[in-house]
Formats: C-alpha cells, sequence, structure tokens
C-alpha cells in the first residue's frame, strides 16, 4: 500500500464529507430533539394558563357578584374622621369578653387598597389561654362588627402556668364615604 492516486484520495474525501455531514445531522437533530421538547413544554403550559385564564374571564359576573356582596358589609366612615380609637374598642371589647389580656398596642398609618381602606393594629403584648386566644381570633374574623384579619401573629409560654403571651397584627378594613 503505497501511495493514493487521485480516484482514492476523491473516494476518501467524500467519504469524510459525507461522515462529517452524518456527525453534524446527528448532533442537530438531538440538539433539535431537546429545544422541541422544551418549546412543546412551554406550548402545553401557555394553553393552560390560557385556559385558565378564559376560565377567570368566563367568570368575571360571579367575581363582581362576591365582590359585591363583600363590599356590602364593608363599615364605611366619613372623608378624615379618624377610626383608630373605633377599631382599639372593638378590638378591646372582644378581647376581654374572651378573656385575652391586652397591655401595649397601637393604630398604625392607613393604607389605602383599591377602594378598601385598611388600618393595622400593631398589638405588642397580649397573655390569655389557647382556648381564650382561638375564640377572640375566631370572633375578630367573623364579626359582623367589621372586617378583621389576623396578619401577622408570634406566641410563646407565659410565666402564668397553661397561658401564653405575644404580639399579633390585626389588620381593619373599611371604606370611606363623601357624606
Amino acid at each position: 500500500m503505497g501511495k493514493m492516486n487521485l480516484r482514492e484520495k476523491a473516494v476518501l474525501a467524500i467519504l469524510g464529507a459525507v461522515l462529517l455531514y452524518a456527525l453534524a445531522a446527528v448532533l442537530g437533530f438531538t440538539v433539535a430533539a431537546g429545544q422541541w421538547e422544551r418549546a412543546a413544554k412551554q406550548y402545553r403550559s401557555a394553553c393552560q394558563k390560557y385556559a385558565a385564564e378564559k376560565r377567570l374571564i368566563g367568570e368575571k359576573s360571579k367575581w363582581v357578584a362576591a365582590y359585591e356582596e363583600e363590599k356590602a358589609h364593608m363599615p364605611f366612615f366619613e372623608e378624615g374622621k379618624s377610626t383608630d380609637t373605633t377599631w382599639l374598642q372593638k378590638m378591646d371589647e372582644l378581647a376581654v369578653k374572651h378573656h385575652i389580656s391586652i397591655s401595649q398596642r397601637q393604630g398604625g398609618e392607613e393604607i389605602v387598597a383599591g377602594e378598601v381602606l385598611e388600618l393595622p393594629i400593631d398589638v405588642k403584648t397580649w397573655e390569655g389561654a389557647l382556648e381564650s386566644l382561638v375564640k377572640f381570633l375566631h370572633e375578630l374574623e367573623n364579626t359582623d362588627d367589621g372586617m378583621f384579619d389576623i396578619r401577622a401573629i408570634a406566641l410563646k409560654p407565659s410565666a402564668k402556668k397553661g397561658y401564653l403571651r405575644g404580639s399579633f397584627t390585626l389588620t381593619c378594613a373599611y371604606m370611606r364615604s363623601a357624606e
């Protein structure tokens, strides 16, 4: 096997080019298959999101009615009237009713959340039994005398046996009327 003639060199060159094209095609298909799978997954995700959003848009009247029903239960205060004393008094009444001792509390700044206004009340120190706390929180969130929500709560055992103490943030929701 000595020297290769021109014909053999040409055949080897063509064979090498065909092998390189075949290698490029195999690599291209494997990379493209991975990209195709990712694109298909993104497409399915977008279809699911579209279907969910379409369903919600179709339920718009249901959500508007639910909003209007909740809005009807929302307490209204005159424009410019301070609300913190009202909310502090209602919270204190429920605390006394459920044997929760509140020693440090403070109304925060009014927060605008769309049409609704929120007033956070920071209760720095409270003390009571677990059962009393549960009843107090349950009545706060289910009373017809206002709209309350516990945003944060921390508790730990108290020095008194069977009691807990801690802090919580109560948010009171209401609206303003121009009357």
